[in-house]
């Protein structure tokens, strides 16, 4: 990496962190001119997007800056982290400038600054933003306007918006946890038609977030009708393939999984799966094919998605009667739906 550390000691570096889902913690990332590769900074991963971040003015006048950040949509990377996350509209967003000779020393060529050691104490700037809108999404770029805490727009208080008929968890991650409760046996017409090859994805536990039905509550499972009246794929039985693979031919009723984020190599342009510690997509194959990335053939493969309905919610916890609290009664393992009306929605009642 000596080509890329052709710097003095007063380089500036750009840092860049946006808040994800409870569960995900921060994307951190850096757009630097001197690089093209990712970074080291105390102990933590920088990936390199190409991006710009202007309009961080101050005034006399005390307006609040509305900075832009406008970021390199590469395979659609951005998009994808934007997917299901509200487009991240009121995360939080870190800028972190420091000098380039404050770099982990991983960075450099046999773990050695040529800048020498490194007294870091404080970053030279440290700004705290929250991402306020989305002004443009394409297939080139993503544009988000940041605005400092006491400029937010649309803030509600309390910040979690009630809604009598819509689900405001984020499907299989906190608050829903479909797919992360150990103690949940999810649907049991379900579950007995569930098989994983043997070897290492045996390790799937087949009564731990089962694919259900698509964002319409389709039902993949034929025979599971159970709280849907929005067809059915047909599908007689379902089995685990692990994570997908290009080089694997996928017979209808497999189902694979992708991480919610995939790292970008820019030398190859290419999209390079990775595992992280977060929750992951689910795809059901429903036509034969090889060679068919699940996020980009929607005909071929339908992702396991929740309505965000009381409906969608049945069809993945409705029949449990596991809890003894509920007198062997389905129940719904969270609240999700507040009261805000009658479940009818009829305000006479």
């Amino acid at each position: 990496m000596n080509t890329l550390f052709k710097l003095n000691n007063y380089v500036v570096i750009d840092l860049f962190e946006i808040e994800l889902e409870p569960n995900e913690g921060y994307l951190r990332f850096h757009g630097s001119k001197n690089f093209d590769k990712n970074i080291i900074f105390q102990n933590k991963e920088y990936i390199f997007i190409p991006c710009e971040f202007n309009d961080f003015e101050t005034t006399s006048d005390g307006r609040q800056a509305r900075p832009k950040l406008k970021v390199g949509n590469i395979n659609n990377y951005f998009s994808r982290v934007l997917q299901d996350r509200e487009d991240l509209i009121g995360k939080n967003f870190n800028r972190k400038k420091i000098l380039a000779k404050d770099l982990d020393n991983v960075n450099f060529i046999d773990g050695k600054n040529p800048f020498g050691i490194s007294f870091f104490n404080t970053y030279i700037s440290f700004d705290k933003l929250i991402v306020n809108a989305k002004l443009s999404e394409n297939l080139n770029f993503v544009e988000l306007e940041l605005v400092t805490k006491v400029d937010v727009e649309s803030l509600t208080v309390p910040a979690r918006k009630v809604a009598n008929d819509t689900c405001s968890w984020n499907y299989r991650c906190y608050g829903c946890n479909y797919g992360n409760n150990r103690k949940y046996e999810g649907p049991v017409d379900i579950n007995a038609k569930i098989s994983a090859p043997s070897g290492s994805d045996a390790a799937f536990n087949k009564f731990l977030g089962v694919p259900v039905a698509d964002e319409n509550d389709k039902v993949f499972i034929q025979n599971y009708n159970s709280f849907s009246n929005n067809g059915n794929y047909e599908i007689p039985s379902l089995r685990y393939k692990g994570e997908w693979l290009s080089t694997v031919s996928y017979a209808i009723g497999d189902f694979v999984y992708i991480d919610a984020l995939s790292n970008t190599n820019l030398e190859s342009d290419e999209s390079i799966l990775s595992p992280l510690i977060q929750n992951k997509n689910y795809f059901v194959c429903v036509i034969v094919n090889s060679n068919k990335n699940p996020t980009k053939n929607t005909n071929v493969w339908k992702q396991d998605k929740c309505s965000k309905t009381l409906q969608g919610c049945m069809l993945r916890f409705g029949n449990n009667t596991t809890n003894a609290f509920t007198n062997g009664k389905p129940f719904l393992p969270f609240g999700a739906f507040p009261a805000t009306f009658p479940f009818n929605n009829d305000t006479s009642v």
